[in-house]
């Protein structure tokens, strides 16, 4: 019986497994993810912070026994390391498992910007269920809200942090909001926005040093000196393919792969956040989900014939 590993339980891992499943009904399909909940939608955060849904309402899938109904196995475990050559991985709890093919749907990861006092409690990225709830505990009507960075993500978290009633400032590195996506127009009207809605801009600066504490005390590199209840680090992300090194597969920014989703090892695949080639780029996760599992069956079906 071939084998099918999915190495995340984001949006693309799961659209895979159930797509594999669909052409092939008597395979076995492991979806492995690292996080306790169930598979989530990380975009849906913000909505649960600002009250619009309950955690349920991140959930890919809403029955509890759903992966269970498509003879899906899925494990909790954190993948250390992926030998393609013997077709295994190697997770932090000592197991391994064996694989025929391979999708690695793994995502992105926050970026911790190098400045001291970034690991301090009270500090947090906006990036998971947990996250959310210790935001949630200390972004009450009042707290007094730092957030570093002011991209296209940041910018949808402040709009959850802002409905939330807290005193909220952002700062942002370039030289407007949204830096990498909007010119300065588009950048001076979010910032025209944000400002309306009372929370304080500053474009051009960085934090250069959080001061542990109750409150946490942030210094800024234009000489602003704050106090904050609660520190958001929205930085950016990169592709979490830190247990791919000496794995044999190519990896440059992300994962590499041609324009059928497959790595450098035939039968290895990746889709979502993790992959790196410029169709990514107008497709979503869940869509390369769906094409790295037609492309899987397709590579066996030619293998096998």
């Amino acid at each position: 019986m071939t084998h099918h590993v999915i190495l995340g339980a984001g949006p693309a891992g799961v659209i895979a497994a159930e797509t594999i499943r669909k052409l092939a009904p008597l395979d076995a399909i492991t979806l492995i993810g690292d996080e306790p909940e169930p598979s989530y939608s990380r975009m849906a955060i913000p909505y649960l912070l600002m009250g619009n849904i309950d955690e349920r309402g991140t959930y890919l899938r809403k029955s509890e026994t759903h992966f269970e109904d498509l003879g899906i196995k899925v494990l909790l475990a954190r993948a250390q390391s992926v030998q393609a050559a013997t077709k295994t991985i190697a997770f932090a709890n000592g197991e391994t498992l064996a694989y025929d093919t391979l999708l690695i749907a793994s995502g992105s990861h926050p970026v911790s910007p190098p400045i001291p006092g970034i690991r301090s409690e009270g500090v947090h990225t906006c990036w998971t269920l947990a996250d959310a709830r210790a935001i949630a505990e200390r972004a009450k009507p009042g707290a007094r809200v730092l957030q570093l960075g002011a991209g296209f993500i940041g910018c949808i978290i402040l709009e959850a942090l802002a409905s939330r009633g807290v005193h909220l400032s952002v700062v942002e590195m370039g030289d407007r909001m949204v830096p990498r996506m909007m010119g300065p127009t588009a950048g001076g009207m979010i910032r025209d926005w944000c400002e309306a809605k009372g929370v304080e801009v500053f474009t051009g600066t960085r934090v250069e040093l959080i001061e542990p504490g109750t409150p946490l005390s942030v210094k800024l590199s234009n000489g602003t000196s704050m106090q904050a209840d609660l520190v958001i680090s929205a930085a950016g992300v990169r592709p979490a393919i830190g247990f791919l090194e000496n794995s044999g597969i190519t990896c440059l920014l992300g994962v590499l792969t041609d324009e059928h989703l497959q790595t450098n090892v035939p039968g290895v695949f990746a889709a979502g956040d993790v992959q790196d080639f410029v169709f990514r780029q107008a497709v979503t996760a869940a869509g390369t989900g769906c094409m790295a599992a037609l492309e899987a069956e397709r590579f066996l079906a030619a293998h096998e014939s």
